[in-house]
């Protein structure tokens, strides 16, 4: 099973992210000329390319910005969905049902406050993940503004 999950591909090129890898978004060129030294790689990208692949968002930011009170809202409706759903599965669904969800709440048959602490140190990591995230990107962005546009 891959853990590369695509955001755009051509014939040419690959621009994916790795499922537990939100530090990194990765770029596979083939056919292209490329430079490479101790700690430095260098690729050129055809603009073609480049043009396909700036129509994609990098990471998804949509919890940099809510509240404690915005996640454990979320992590306690989830929860009880959760325990819901196996409470009224039967055999191989109750596993799946526990299965699922188990690496952010672990397992559903845990007691609802442990699901909930395990949901919340989650979902809190995230957002710092998110927020630092977010702004090297702000901090990327106002040092292009302050440096003088380049002329192509």
């Amino acid at each position: 099973m891959s853990t590369k999950s695509s955001i755009v591909s051509g014939s040419t090129f690959h621009l994916y992210h790795e499922s537990l890898d939100d530090s990194y978004i990765y770029l596979e060129l083939e056919q292209v000329p490329f430079e490479a030294s101790y700690n430095r790689v260098m690729v050129p990208i055809p603009v073609h390319i480049w043009e396909v692949i700036r129509q994609y968002p990098g990471i998804d930011l949509s919890w940099a910005e809510k509240t404690d009170e915005d996640i454990l809202q979320h992590v306690q409706q989830e929860v009880q969905e959760r325990i819901e759903k196996s409470k009224s599965a039967d055999g191989s669904q109750a596993s799946l049902i526990s299965l699922a969800g188990s690496m952010t709440y672990g397992s559903a048959d845990l007691p609802e406050t442990e699901q909930i602490q395990k949901g919340l140190d989650a979902f809190y990591a995230l957002r710092t993940h998110q927020q630092e995230v977010k702004a090297a990107i702000e901090e990327l962005a106002e040092q292009q503004q302050q440096q003088p546009s380049a002329q192509f």
